[in-house]
């Protein structure tokens, strides 16, 4: 498309240059343009395989190459343009007119192909990008450009953003992204956009863009087993309750809802004028132990790691200690959980043995 466009311009030039009998020769002028145009357009859309990594899908192709995005629309019009043009000049015969048009098809021919430069040239790096987040939930990072583009996140998916400012010099520029799994990134896929000077057509690659740090990915908050949940048995609704604190006692404290009455402390109660209870130190012994093993099926494997998040999550609430064992690319790691960002990122690391 950018070859016939390329093709009506050289025809306009011509005749406006050297007069209508030089028409034929805009005529070759387009269909080389349009040859060159075709091979250019092949070569950028064929799409590369994406080497191995850890932290992107393997399904994941890239299109590395500058293409063209969404052309088919600012292409048509400016061929629908310059056709016109080429009537009015070929039944009017007045030089202005040609004149004209040679302007005019400069103008679309610069603003159809010269933003694949600044789109080839702009650089990114991340400068911030926090340390945990969790699957379905927005995580934002901070990148530096070196020009005016615009950027989105495909893997993780998020908005485009807009990094605008002068044509020199660095900005810096805000975005989220959603990542869909649990999991370790350690770079994320962007696209990176131009369609400078004229706005006319975006122009845009894909690249793989390293984080500041390791972004460990914990899994959302699934449904618990009836095992791992305790209350009160009686008909109605209940709060489910504590259990009873064990070891040496560590202090005063609140009451909260769900503390056993054997726990409150009288004396302080009728002192401070509302509930207290006395708070005993974690107990140490008989931790419960989980052994994770998660199936190759990755929904299988993303649904039963939501589950183990919120058994684990019940006993750390609990004040009971968790020995988590996972599967991880390094090997077999057996340890206690140490809270709940541990919890996250040992889930996030866990793979199928």
């Amino acid at each position: 498309m950018v070859g016939i466009a390329a093709g009506l311009i050289g025809v306009v030039v011509s005749r406006s240059l050297f007069g209508p009998a030089t028409a034929p020769i805009g005529i070759a002028i387009g269909a080389a343009a349009l040859l060159s145009g075709t091979l250019f357009s092949w070569r950028a859309h064929s799409r590369r395989p994406h080497p191995e990594s850890p932290s992107l899908p393997r399904a994941l192709r890239l299109q590395r190459r500058v293409h063209p995005v969404d052309w088919i629309g600012p292409v048509a019009a400016s061929v629908i343009t310059m056709t016109a043009w080429v009537g009015v000049a070929h039944s009017s015969g007045s030089g202005w007119v040609q004149a004209v048009g040679a302007l005019l098809g400069a103008f679309l021919l610069i603003g159809l192909v010269a933003p694949a430069l600044p789109a080839r040239r702009a650089r990114l790096t991340c400068t911030v990008s926090p340390s945990d987040g969790c699957a379905g939930q927005p995580v934002e990072l901070t990148i530096e450009a070196n020009r005016p583009v615009r950027v989105r996140t495909l893997f993780p998916p998020g908005p485009a953003v807009q990094s605008g400012g002068s044509q020199r010099g660095s900005r810096s520029t805000t975005l989220h992204c959603t990542p869909p799994r649990r999991g370790v990134l350690d770079s994320v896929v962007v696209e990176v956009a131009s369609s400078a000077p004229f706005g006319l057509l975006w122009w845009a690659r894909e690249i793989e863009l390293p984080l500041a740090r390791l972004l460990h990915v914990a899994p959302r908050m699934g449904t618990p087993e009836q095992s791992t949940q305790t209350g009160d048995q009686r008909p109605g609704e209940a709060t489910p309750r504590i259990p009873s604190g064990v070891g040496e006692p560590r202090g005063i404290r609140p009451y909260a809802p769900g503390d056993p009455r054997h726990a409150v402390h009288w004396p302080a109660t009728s002192h401070a004028g509302m509930l207290m209870v006395r708070e005993s130190e974690r107990p140490t012994d008989n931790p419960i132990f989980i052994d994770l093993q998660l199936p190759r099926d990755t929904a299988a494997a993303e649904a039963f790691a939501e589950q183990i998040m919120a058994d684990a999550s019940i006993n750390l609430a609990r004040h009971q200690s968790v020995v988590l064992a996972t599967d991880e690319v390094s090997g077999r790691v057996v340890r206690a959980v140490a809270d709940q960002t541990d919890l996250g990122r040992r889930l996030a690391r866990a793979v199928s043995p």
